[in-house]
């Protein structure tokens, strides 16, 4: 009899141990400094000045994941920033808006501010994923 209390009390601490602890297995789903500065690099903001007929890029590349375009204008003119379909509000002298876009796939994105004939005028170029 006091070999099967001995054996449950084992038992019992052998499962608070796990319960406590996680099983191995369950460690690989916890988050771990390296997974959170992978996912860190996964998102990289850009600042964009739009000036009168021209943009200024902060960087004109980035890895795949997330880009967050923070664009500014400078620019006496009213100016929007459109890249992949996406496209922000208009934005007047002194004002900001922020574009957030994902990239799946490496390659070349063209962007271009859509306020009549702007791009035309310079306001346009191409930003790459690597």
């Amino acid at each position: 009899m006091n070999r099967m209390l001995i054996r449950a009390m084992i038992v019992s601490v052998f499962v608070a141990a796990v319960v406590a602890l996680g099983t191995p297995a369950q460690a690989s789903f916890r988050p771990a400094s390296a997974h959170a500065t992978h996912r860190a690099a996964l998102v990289k903001t850009i600042k964009v000045t739009a000036k009168d007929f021209k943009f200024i890029l902060s960087a004109k590349t980035a890895k795949r994941g997330i880009v967050i375009f923070k664009v500014t204008n400078l620019g006496a003119t009213a100016h929007d920033f459109s890249i992949k379909g996406r496209t922000t509000r208009q934005i007047s002298h002194g004002q900001s808006a922020t574009l957030r876009v994902t990239f799946l796939r490496k390659g070349h994105y063209p962007y271009k501010c859509t306020v009549d004939s702007h791009a035309s005028l310079g306001m346009k170029g191409v930003f790459t994923i690597t």
